[in-house]
C-alpha cells in the first residue's frame, strides 16, 4: 500500500510565504548540509529527503523556536489549538499552548499539526548588497 504524502491530505503553508524566499532557501540549504555532514549522505538524496519534507510539512525537519503550529483540519481529541516553539532539543521540544503554560513533548507530537506561523529568530546571514 503507498502512503499518501501529507501534502495530499492538509495544505502546508510554503516555507517562502512564511518567512521569504531567501530565509526558505537557508534554512532547507542548512538542513541539507546537517543530512550531508552528520549522515554522509550523497547531496542529491539529502536535497530530496529535505524538498519531501518540508513539501510534506515534516515537523521532524521543520521544528525551530519562534514557530506556531495549529491542528490540521480534521484534527479530534483534547488537543490544544496552538503550540509556540520555545525550545527545541534534538527530538523533544518545549512548547506555550494558548494558555501560556509551557510543556515538553516530543517532536512527533507535531505529526497532527501544521506549521501555520513562523517567526524567524535565526541570525540574518543574508548579505545584502
Amino acid at each position: 500500500m503507498l502512503k499518501e504524502p501529507l501534502t495530499m491530505q492538509f495544505p502546508v503553508i510554503p516555507l517562502d510565504r512564511l518567512i521569504g524566499a531567501e530565509r526558505a532557501a537557508e534554512f532547507i540549504n542548512s538542513l541539507v548540509r546537517d543530512l550531508i555532514t552528520q549522515d554522509l549522505l550523497p547531496e542529491p538524496a539529502a536535497y530530496r529527503i529535505v524538498c519531501e519534507g518540508v513539501l510534506d510539512g515534516d515537523p521532524f525537519l521543520l521544528t525551530d523556536p519562534g514557530q506556531a503550529w495549529v491542528p490540521r483540519p480534521g484534527t479530534t481529541g483534547p488537543t490544544p489549538g496552538l503550540l509556540l516553539i520555545v525550545q527545541r532539543d534534538a527530538d523533544q521540544l518545549t512548547v506555550e499552548d494558548e494558555h501560556g503554560q509551557r510543556h515538553r513533548i516530543p517532536v512527533c507530537a507535531l505529526n497532527s499539526y501544521r506549521l501555520d506561523q513562523w517567526c524567524w529568530a535565526r541570525p540574518d546571514t543574508t548579505s545584502r548588497r
